[in-house]
Formats: C-alpha cells, structure tokens, sequence
C-alpha cells in the first residue's frame, strides 16, 4: 500500500511537471516571466520526485509543500472563472495537489521517510516542526512568486515579500537541520508576516479576490509558525538565559 502511493505521488508530480511544460500552449496569454519562472521550479520538481523514490524525507516535505502552494490557485482558477472557460489544465493542478495531500500524510509515509532519515523526527512535538517546515516551504514558494511575477504599484514594495523569503528560505533550511536557530528565523518570519503582509496587501492589492488568494497562500504557514514558537518558545528561552 505505501509502495502504491508512493507511485501515486510521483505521477502526481508529474503530472505538474506536465503542466509546467505545456503553459504555454495554454487557452490564456501566459507572462513570459511565469514561463520562466515555472521552468526553473522544474529542477526542485524533478528532485522531490527521486527523492521520493529513494525515500528522502526532505522529498515528501517538498512534494506536501507542493501541494499546499498549489491548492489555493488550483481552487480559485477551478472554481472562480466564468462558466464556460477552459478549465482542464486547473483541473489537473488540484486533483494532482490533492492526490499528493493524500498519498504522502500519515504515520505510514512518515515512517517511510522520515522513519529514515539521520536526524529523530519522532520525539514530543516534533510533527508540529515538520508541519511548519512543510507549511513555510510553501509559503516560500508562493512568495517566490509574487517577488518574481508581482506587477507592483510602488517598486519598492517588492522588498517586504523579498525580505520575508530570504527569511523564511534561510530559516527552513537550518529548522530542517534542527537548528534551534532557524526556528526563532522562522517565527520572527512569521510575526513579521502579519504587519508587513497586511501593508503589502493593502496598497497592493487591486481586487478582493487577490487579498483572499494571500492569505490562503500565506495563512497556514504563519499559524504554524506562531504554534511553534508558541510551543518552544519558553524552552528556548530557558536555554539561552541559562547559556
């Protein structure tokens, strides 16, 4: 059964990897730049899927992550378009984030990746470190996207979603090493989130639709980051008085 889903979750990338490859034979005028971009998400893409087949438990986070970047605009592009327009290329998109949602949670894929790997993913309070591993990567992605793509209405704006991602980039990979130091990066990131998102968003946003897309995108990954430091935050501060 896991064997299955794994081979599940692999075809599911694909069949992402399938929609990068074809954008821009899409029924829309496509940005150049979101070509671009999206072929560079190729490289990642084509990694977590050997990674899962090798059974890499940074694969299965990146794959989840995967999916949870992708759902909320497979959602909206789905759902949200006049009737009548194309929709399978979105179609595939959310069947594919779900079928990774699916096939790689549980205590089964976690032993079979995580199970493995070097470092113990097992102790008190460890899933709600993964979770906001998984979570912030997506987060990370979606605002790789809007500093790569955003047409900004005051250039310099491009710095507040800049800025947070370098954070949250840095702090993911040292949380994934767990690193005591990432975590308070990704936490600050995550504070820092509320002000600076709700600022980008209010001088940002040309429509309502755009302010819910963001905190789809956004949201979980900042809940994750809050509950962590929420739940480590005495502990660490204990440490680094008596240190």
């Amino acid at each position: 059964m896991v064997l299955i889903r794994k081979i599940a979750a692999i075809l599911a990338l694909a069949a992402l990897g399938g929609l990068i490859v074809t954008l821009e034979r899409g029924s829309y005028g496509v940005n150049p730049r979101l070509v671009v971009f999206t072929r560079v998400l190729l490289v990642p893409l084509v990694a977590t899927m050997i990674g899962l087949a090798l059974d890499k438990a940074w694969s299965r986070w990146l794959a989840l992550a995967g999916a949870v970047a992708v759902l909320p605009w497979a959602v909206v592009l789905t759902f949200g378009l006049p009737s009548g327009a194309p929709l399978m290329q979105q179609t595939v998109a959310l069947v594919a984030s779900l079928l990774l949602l699916v096939s790689l949670t549980g205590r089964a894929m976690f032993e079979r990746y995580e199970g493995k790997a070097k470092l113990d993913w097992s102790g008190p309070r460890m899933g709600l470190v993964r979770w906001t591993i998984i979570l912030n990567i997506a987060s990370a992605l979606g605002l790789s996207l809007f500093v790569a793509l955003y047409r900004y209405n005051i250039e310099w704006h491009v710095a507040i979603p800049a800025v947070l991602l370098l954070g949250l980039v840095v702090g993911v990979l040292l949380l994934g090493f767990q690193k005591t130091f990432g975590l308070l990066l990704v936490a600050v990131s995550c504070v820092l989130f509320v002000p600076a998102g709700t600022y980008f968003v209010w001088k940002e946003a040309s429509y309502t639709g755009e302010v819910y897309l963001f905190a789809a995108s956004f949201l979980p990954g900042v809940i994750a980051g809050w509950a962590c430091l929420f739940a480590f935050g005495k502990p660490i501060w204990n440490a680094l008085r008596t240190g």
